[in-house]
């Protein structure tokens, strides 16, 4: 299987010192150089921009695909990159991407995807983490997440 990750989780994971959930995961993960770019831009948090910069083995970076699909005009150039990617490689991928509009696309072409929530709750599951207190690091970032998204998973963690 082929995990193709926007930089959402990226960013949100290296600043709540969680990036070692993806490799213990999922192995590999690829990103297309668009993704890269942003993960190493001025405005991205620090923690991200210094991992970039030496990237980890199990991160593979790869060139942007020559076109990107119709469907992800209306997204940036990184998330229709990982998009289209995963498209590419759809009968085998899984798209780690948090974002509405893109999780929309992704959905309406039938790929297969997961968020940070949903690696946190895996983590979860798997005692490798404090559900509550990581969800509660990652709020104090800013990152945001539907109340009812969060007592779904908490259901299905603790039934």
């Amino acid at each position: 299987m082929i995990v193709v990750s926007d930089n959402s989780a990226l960013s949100a994971l290296a600043e709540i010192g969680l990036l070692d959930l993806l490799p213990r995961l999922f192995g590999q993960v690829v990103i297309p150089e668009a993704v890269r770019s942003e993960s190493g831009h001025a405005g991205a948090p620090q923690r991200l921009r210094d991992w970039i910069a030496a990237p980890p083995e199990w991160l593979h970076i790869v060139p942007d695909p020559d076109h990107n699909l119709l469907e992800t005009l209306c997204l940036g150039p990184g998330e229709a990159a990982a998009i289209t990617l995963a498209w590419e490689n759809r009968r085998d991928s899984l798209l780690i991407l948090d974002e509405k509009r893109g999780r929309q696309v992704a959905e309406a072409l039938g790929l297969q995807k997961t968020g940070l929530l949903g690696i946190i709750a895996e983590a979860a599951e798997r005692r490798w983490l404090d559900f509550d207190e990581t969800l509660g690091r990652l709020v104090q970032t800013g990152f945001h997440i539907r109340e009812p998204l969060i007592e779904a998973v908490r259901k299905r963690l603790h039934p």
